[in-house]
């Protein structure tokens, strides 16, 4: 946690010139600011963490839901399971066209910056 003190409080004012108060006042200022974003931070966290527990239940439900489906055979694993693929694909395709760029220039902005 950044404890701030009035610039006052931390340094004598006969010891000191206007140009040290100033940066003293923007030091400050700088710590205020990174306590918000601190904050914010933390709330993109939080929310982050919601998301997630959200999308576990959300597959939970439906893998028992495909479960229960193929056990009255209603549904065939390895027929969905090629159907969702194929629909993974074409969102990739169109999310892909959307951007205006091929995922190989991705990949390869991606292994450049980790190498």
């Amino acid at each position: 946690m950044i404890v701030v003190h009035p610039p006052s409080l931390r340094v004598d004012s006969a010891e000191t010139t206007p140009y040290e108060e100033h940066l003293l006042e923007r030091v400050t200022m700088l710590e205020n600011t990174l306590a918000r974003l601190a904050e914010r931070l933390e709330q993109g966290l939080k929310l982050l963490l919601r998301q997630s527990e959200t999308a576990y239940t959300n597959h939970a439900l439906v893998k028992s839901l495909i479960e229960i489906l193929n056990e009255c055979g209603v549904v065939d694993n390895s027929r969905l399971e090629s159907m969702w693929r194929a629909e993974c694909e074409k969102l990739n395709e169109k999310t892909t066209k959307r951007s205006g760029s091929s995922s190989r220039p991705k990949k390869a902005r991606k292994a450049s910056r980790s190498g």
